[in-house]
């Protein structure tokens, strides 16, 4: 068993004001599943939510993540995760918002490390490491693309 550790950081900036970014992200689950690969998204109590993410598979390796995260919503700007109990995956990271360049805008930044434990030789580690690192920056991306989406769609809605 290895454990592949990947990191992404992107951002946007969204048509929509700070008080509705945050909102939404504030909504753990309803946010959580507009993330590519989210099969469930669960609350448990405590600011703890269960994910479990669709199998991803490069043909040699195949994972399906499970695991659980706590949510710190003490600062709505800097919306913070870190996982709770042994799991197959472990995610870090935080949503950071600060008001964009122009009125009703917001720069929505998604900061995230992770950590998945495979059953592989340790010499194949190398090989698969570049598939996790493409595969995390192609999920936040699109997660990141997605709550734009809503958001934007949204505020033309209400418009």
């Amino acid at each position: 068993m290895v454990s592949i550790r990947s990191a992404s950081l992107a951002g946007t900036e969204i048509g929509a004001a700070p008080d509705a970014v945050r909102r939404l992200l504030l909504d753990v689950v309803g946010c959580g599943l507009l993330m590519p690969g989210v099969e469930s998204l669960t609350a448990e109590g405590d600011d703890v939510y269960h994910y479990v993410l669709a199998t991803l598979s490069n043909g040699a390796v195949s994972h399906t993540p499970d695991h659980r995260t706590r949510f710190d919503t003490g600062d709505p700007a800097r919306i913070r995760w870190e996982p709770v109990g042994a799991h197959n995956f472990r995610s870090w990271g935080e949503f950071r918002t600060t008001p964009g360049t122009g009125p009703g805008t917001t720069y929505l930044e998604i900061d995230t490390r992770s950590e998945a434990d495979v059953d592989i030789a340790p010499v194949v580690l190398p090989l698969v490491e570049p598939f996790a690192r493409q595969q995390s920056d192609e999920v936040t991306e699109g997660f990141l693309a997605a709550i734009k989406d809503r958001l934007e769609s949204g505020a033309r809605a209400a418009a």
